[in-house]
Protein backbone atom coordinates (compact mmCIF):
# COMPACT_ATOMS: atom_id res chain seq x y z
CA UNK A 1 0.00 0.00 0.00
CA UNK A 2 1.26 3.38 -1.32
CA UNK A 3 -1.67 5.34 0.83
CA UNK A 4 -2.29 7.24 -2.26
CA UNK A 5 -4.70 10.39 -2.14
CA UNK A 6 -8.08 8.25 -2.12
CA UNK A 7 -6.61 5.83 0.19
CA UNK A 8 -6.04 8.65 2.66
CA UNK A 9 -8.97 10.02 2.50
CA UNK A 10 -10.86 6.75 2.93
CA UNK A 11 -8.96 5.68 6.00
CA UNK A 12 -9.88 9.23 7.57
CA UNK A 13 -13.65 8.85 6.04
CA UNK A 14 -13.92 5.26 7.44
CA UNK A 15 -12.96 6.24 10.91
CA UNK A 16 -14.88 9.26 10.66
CA UNK A 17 -18.09 6.58 10.06
CA UNK A 18 -16.85 4.42 12.86
CA UNK A 19 -16.22 6.85 15.71
CA UNK A 20 -19.18 7.06 18.22
CA UNK A 21 -18.81 10.88 18.53
CA UNK A 22 -19.01 11.36 14.75
CA UNK A 23 -20.94 8.59 13.37
CA UNK A 24 -20.54 10.64 9.59
CA UNK A 25 -23.12 9.29 7.26
CA UNK A 26 -23.69 10.23 3.77
CA UNK A 27 -27.33 11.41 5.30
CA UNK A 28 -25.90 13.18 8.37
CA UNK A 29 -22.11 14.52 7.05
CA UNK A 30 -20.18 15.00 9.50
CA UNK A 31 -17.04 14.02 7.77
CA UNK A 32 -15.36 16.60 4.77
CA UNK A 33 -12.12 16.66 2.27
CA UNK A 34 -10.47 20.28 2.33
CA UNK A 35 -7.47 20.97 -0.35
CA UNK A 36 -4.96 23.06 0.85
CA UNK A 37 -2.36 25.05 -0.40
CA UNK A 38 1.55 24.67 0.80
CA UNK A 39 1.97 28.57 0.14
CA UNK A 40 1.21 29.99 3.33
CA UNK A 41 -1.15 33.21 1.45
CA UNK A 42 -2.99 30.49 -0.64
CA UNK A 43 -2.71 28.05 2.71
CA UNK A 44 -4.54 31.40 4.46
CA UNK A 45 -7.14 31.62 1.98
CA UNK A 46 -8.32 27.78 1.95
CA UNK A 47 -8.39 27.16 5.65
CA UNK A 48 -10.37 30.70 5.90
CA UNK A 49 -13.03 29.08 3.40
CA UNK A 50 -13.24 25.95 5.10
CA UNK A 51 -13.87 27.31 8.59
CA UNK A 52 -16.46 30.24 6.94
CA UNK A 53 -18.45 27.95 4.18
CA UNK A 54 -17.80 24.13 5.01
CA UNK A 55 -18.67 23.80 8.70
CA UNK A 56 -22.07 25.59 8.41
CA UNK A 57 -23.15 23.46 5.05
CA UNK A 58 -22.07 20.21 5.66
CA UNK A 59 -22.84 19.96 9.49
CA UNK A 60 -26.11 18.70 9.95
CA UNK A 61 -27.92 18.39 13.79
CA UNK A 62 -27.84 14.81 15.30
CA UNK A 63 -26.64 12.43 17.99
CA UNK A 64 -23.34 13.96 17.87
CA UNK A 65 -21.93 17.46 17.80
CA UNK A 66 -18.38 16.22 16.38
CA UNK A 67 -17.13 16.48 12.60
CA UNK A 68 -14.06 15.35 10.90
CA UNK A 69 -12.52 17.27 8.56
CA UNK A 70 -9.38 16.05 6.90
CA UNK A 71 -6.42 17.87 4.68
CA UNK A 72 -4.99 17.10 1.86
CA UNK A 73 -1.45 15.74 2.43
CA UNK A 74 1.68 17.24 1.15
CA UNK A 75 4.41 15.65 -0.49
CA UNK A 76 8.03 16.03 -0.60
CA UNK A 77 10.31 14.26 -2.38
CA UNK A 78 13.87 12.66 -0.83
CA UNK A 79 16.79 10.97 -2.27
CA UNK A 80 19.46 9.38 -0.18
CA UNK A 81 21.64 9.90 -3.29
CA UNK A 82 21.79 6.29 -4.12
CA UNK A 83 18.95 3.59 -4.91
CA UNK A 84 16.24 4.94 -2.67
CA UNK A 85 13.94 7.78 -3.24
CA UNK A 86 10.98 8.39 -0.71
CA UNK A 87 7.93 10.26 -0.32
CA UNK A 88 7.72 11.70 2.74
CA UNK A 89 4.33 13.40 3.33
CA UNK A 90 2.42 15.71 5.67
CA UNK A 91 -1.32 15.23 6.54
CA UNK A 92 -3.72 16.96 8.91
CA UNK A 93 -6.99 16.85 10.14
CA UNK A 94 -9.12 19.00 12.40
CA UNK A 95 -12.06 17.71 14.92
CA UNK A 96 -14.81 20.29 15.81
CA UNK A 97 -17.08 20.39 18.07
CA UNK A 98 -20.11 22.68 18.01
CA UNK A 99 -21.17 24.56 21.48
CA UNK A 100 -24.37 26.29 22.13
CA UNK A 101 -22.80 29.53 24.09
CA UNK A 102 -19.30 30.93 23.16
CA UNK A 103 -19.56 32.80 25.41
CA UNK A 104 -19.63 30.40 27.99
CA UNK A 105 -15.61 29.93 28.94
CA UNK A 106 -16.67 25.92 30.24
CA UNK A 107 -18.65 24.31 27.44
CA UNK A 108 -15.39 25.93 25.05
CA UNK A 109 -12.92 24.34 27.52
CA UNK A 110 -15.04 21.42 27.19
CA UNK A 111 -15.10 21.25 23.70
CA UNK A 112 -11.57 21.35 23.17
CA UNK A 113 -10.70 18.84 25.42
CA UNK A 114 -12.79 16.60 23.76
CA UNK A 115 -12.16 17.01 20.26
CA UNK A 116 -8.67 16.56 21.39
CA UNK A 117 -9.63 13.58 23.53
CA UNK A 118 -11.34 12.38 19.74
CA UNK A 119 -8.59 13.14 17.64
CA UNK A 120 -6.28 11.33 20.06
CA UNK A 121 -8.20 8.55 19.07
CA UNK A 122 -8.45 9.30 15.57
CA UNK A 123 -4.64 9.17 15.22
CA UNK A 124 -4.27 6.13 17.44
CA UNK A 125 -6.93 4.03 14.83
CA UNK A 126 -4.43 5.67 12.03
CA UNK A 127 -0.95 4.26 13.45
CA UNK A 128 -2.99 0.87 14.48
CA UNK A 129 -4.07 0.51 10.28
CA UNK A 130 -0.76 1.60 9.10
CA UNK A 131 1.23 -0.65 11.68
CA UNK A 132 1.21 -3.68 9.40
CA UNK A 133 2.13 -1.78 6.50
CA UNK A 134 5.78 -1.81 5.62
CA UNK A 135 5.79 0.36 2.80
CA UNK A 136 3.45 3.57 5.13
CA UNK A 137 5.81 4.27 8.47
CA UNK A 138 4.27 7.53 10.39
CA UNK A 139 6.70 9.30 11.80
CA UNK A 140 5.27 9.23 15.71
CA UNK A 141 7.94 12.40 16.71
CA UNK A 142 6.07 14.46 13.76
CA UNK A 143 2.86 14.63 15.48
CA UNK A 144 1.52 17.53 16.93
CA UNK A 145 -1.45 19.08 18.19
CA UNK A 146 -2.78 22.67 18.22
CA UNK A 147 -6.12 24.13 19.66
CA UNK A 148 -8.67 25.77 16.92
CA UNK A 149 -11.02 27.88 17.50
CA UNK A 150 -13.61 29.91 17.35
CA UNK A 151 -13.85 29.31 13.80
CA UNK A 152 -17.43 28.96 11.23
CA UNK A 153 -20.43 30.96 13.17
CA UNK A 154 -17.98 31.48 16.11
CA UNK A 155 -19.56 28.09 17.51
CA UNK A 156 -16.92 25.35 16.13
CA UNK A 157 -13.65 24.84 18.63
CA UNK A 158 -11.54 21.61 18.10
CA UNK A 159 -8.38 20.58 17.50
CA UNK A 160 -5.74 20.21 14.23
CA UNK A 161 -3.61 17.59 14.36
CA UNK A 162 -0.61 17.08 11.80
CA UNK A 163 1.52 14.37 11.18
CA UNK A 164 3.80 13.03 8.65
CA UNK A 165 4.73 9.44 6.87
CA UNK A 166 6.72 7.66 4.61
CA UNK A 167 6.56 5.35 1.91
CA UNK A 168 9.16 4.40 -1.19
CA UNK A 169 9.06 6.81 -4.43
CA UNK A 170 12.10 4.44 -6.26
CA UNK A 171 9.69 3.19 -8.39
CA UNK A 172 7.12 6.07 -9.17
CA UNK A 173 10.23 8.40 -10.21
CA UNK A 174 11.63 5.47 -12.27
CA UNK A 175 11.98 6.66 -16.26
CA UNK A 176 9.02 4.66 -17.89
CA UNK A 177 9.39 5.20 -21.91
CA UNK A 178 6.21 3.16 -22.45
CA UNK A 179 4.31 6.36 -20.56
CA UNK A 180 5.22 8.67 -24.08
CA UNK A 181 4.81 8.34 -27.12
CA UNK A 182 7.77 8.60 -29.16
Amino acid sequence: MLLRHSQYVALFRDLATRHQLIQHTPAVVRFARVVVSIDPFQKIVDLAEMTENMLGRYYKPGATSQVLVVESCHTQYLDNGGDHKQRRRSGAFYVFQKIANPKDQDQVEVAIDASEQTGEQIMAAVLHALAGQVKVRVDEKSITADTIGPVGDGTWYGTRFDFDFTNPATAALAYNPAAFSS
